[in-house]
């Protein structure tokens, strides 16, 4: 039992801090961030694959989540998703 429960148990803490992680990249895409010619490019192709791909936040975000909890469930580069985690919840603060 206790094997089914760690490979379903997916720490929801992390998972609370993933619209923060959302929120950065998609500022990152505005005019004079890093990825400001990505946010560009997905001003040019069809608006219903440009929307989950950051055009729209909420789409996006949908499928920032999926990615996470997916990382955390197949323990896939956790590291470098608490780093940006925590990078995005820091980048929260100095917005404000």
């Amino acid at each position: 039992m206790e094997k089914i429960v760690s490979l379903v148990c997916v720490d929801y803490l992390w998972l609370l801090l993933t619209p923060l992680l959302a929120y950065m990249l998609y500022d990152f895409m505005q005019d004079g961030m890093i990825f400001e010619r990505y946010g560009k490019w997905l001003e040019t192709i069809n608006k219903t694959i440009a929307k989950p791909l950051g055009l729209c936040l909420k789409c996006f975000f949908v499928w920032v989540f999926i990615l996470v909890a997916f990382c955390f469930s197949f323990s896939i580069l956790i590291v470098l998703v608490k780093f940006l985690l925590l990078l995005s919840l820091a980048y929260l603060f100095l917005d404000f």
